[in-house]
């Protein structure tokens, strides 16, 4: 079986690929000529960075490549990085992902890959061109300082921690829109042999996303907004069963895809299960689905949807532990690079991490109170230590001490999995976080 260290050497042997140097040019004549820092030592500096600031991220590069005296200039780096395609890290990241689906026994729920869609704000730097080109917070208020933001939305495997897909456009961009990407992007990646089941969140329902997936061979859940569909609750005899959701009146007006509205006109409704299941507050909530409740039964619905806090999760170890948001120019073009950059850095952690915690539970203590899984903050700090190094050695042998060096590390500091604890979701108010002329000097 491959693991995540022969996917991660296979990645870093790809930066030299003149195939992979083809999608990296932005034009045909760039990375043509032999400089101090080609091609390959953009994409391993940038894969590489720690968070510091760029002069010192160069200085550090060129120390670890034991070419101290040829280190470029920032105002070099940055006219040569101006040079590179954003979409080589969306392709490196889509042969990664496609190497754990076809070379690995990845985790299943009930044999479905167990996936979930959702969306997220995040802040860039507040500068006109960027303003200009993702949007902003109060655009038409006046007197209101205009702040910068993006959208992000991504589409996460929630039993083996990957993230499939993931986007970033423009402030404004409505979530079903960009979850229609994300979804045409992982049938890409996954193939159409593959059972999928998506679970998505309230606001995502809509008869031209329901008419969208019958397109797909995919398994959806949905979870509905209060007061929409009623007419469908109220037709419900049962706690589970199946409805025909309507497609004409009012619903067939808000369909702007043409050609959903005519698939619609023809099938005037579209039937599908809805369940009712009561949350721990005494709420009832609806889930619509096409499972077939032979394979998931009404019991556990509840439970399966709420496996969707994964994607949660993983926007947490990006924004505060990967730090995505901490751009590290005010382009869009640099924008883009550290953003789909640290997607494909996020799939590498996450998949050591599962190689760790498989260790783990090998050599598990019965006598142990807890079982123990890997402290995410310590793996990514290690991993930004090592990932360099790793990188730059071309000795097979050499490569491996280094990524066994690297797990020892990491299972050294471990922390215990307390089940049943809940934490209230708390969200960041108030201006960026980071700013592009304030980088930690450590």
């Amino acid at each position: 079986m491959i693991n995540a260290y022969e996917r991660i050497k296979t990645i870093f042997d790809k930066l030299s690929n003149e195939r992979i140097k083809e999608i990296g040019k932005i034009n045909a004549n760039d990375f043509t000529r032999n400089r101090k820092m080609n091609f390959e030592d953009i994409l391993r500096f940038i894969l590489s960075k720690k968070g510091k600031s760029t002069t010192m991220e160069i200085n550090n590069y060129f120390k670890e490549l034991n070419k101290r005296e040829d280190r470029v200039t920032k105002q070099a780096f940055c006219k040569q990085r101006l040079k590179l395609n954003p979409q080589v890290f969306i392709e490196l990241n889509k042969e990664y992902i496609k190497s754990i689906y076809d070379n690995s026994n990845y985790k299943t729920y009930k044999n479905y890959i167990l996936t979930a869609v959702d969306g997220t704000i995040l802040e860039v730097p507040n500068t006109e061109e960027l303003r200009d080109c993702y949007g902003c917070i109060n655009p038409s208020k006046e007197n209101v300082r205009k702040t910068a933001r993006a959208k992000a939305s991504g589409i996460y495997d929630v039993e083996n921690n990957i993230m499939i897909d993931a986007l970033i456009d423009k402030y404004n961009t409505p979530e079903r829109a960009l979850a229609k990407r994300n979804i045409q992007n992982m049938i890409d990646i996954l193939g159409t042999d593959r059972k999928i089941l998506t679970i998505f969140d309230r606001g995502y329902i809509s008869t031209e996303m329901l008419l969208f997936l019958l397109d797909f061979p995919i398994y959806y859940i949905f979870r509905v907004q209060g007061n929409t569909y009623n007419s469908e609750k109220e037709s419900m005899q049962s706690d589970d069963q199946i409805v025909e959701m309507k497609t004409n009146g009012q619903r067939l007006v808000k369909i702007a895809d043409e050609r959903l509205k005519q698939k619609a006109k023809l099938l005037e409704k579209v039937p599908v299960r809805m369940v009712k299941i009561t949350l721990d507050t005494g709420e009832d909530e609806y889930l619509v689905t096409n499972i077939p409740i032979e394979e998931i039964g009404t019991e556990e619905m509840g439970a399966l949807y709420f496996k969707r806090w994964g994607i949660e999760t993983a926007y947490d170890v990006l924004k505060n532990k990967l730090y995505i948001e901490n751009i590290s120019g005010k382009k869009k073009i640099i924008v883009e690079q550290d953003f789909y950059a640290q997607i494909l850095l996020f799939n590498m952690v996450e998949d050591l991490k599962n190689d760790a915690n498989s260790q783990l539970q090998e050599n598990k203590n019965e006598n142990l109170k807890y079982d123990y899984k890997v402290n995410m903050n310590i793996l990514i700090g290690t991993f930004r230590e090592y990932v360099l190094k790793i990188a730059l050695e071309d000795d097979n042998d050499n490569r491996r001490v280094l990524y066994t060096s690297m797990l020892e590390e990491i299972l050294e500091n471990l922390i215990p999995v307390r089940d049943g604890r809940k934490n209230p979701r708390t969200t960041y108010k108030g201006k960026n976080k980071y700013r592009t002329n304030f980088k930690r000097n450590s």
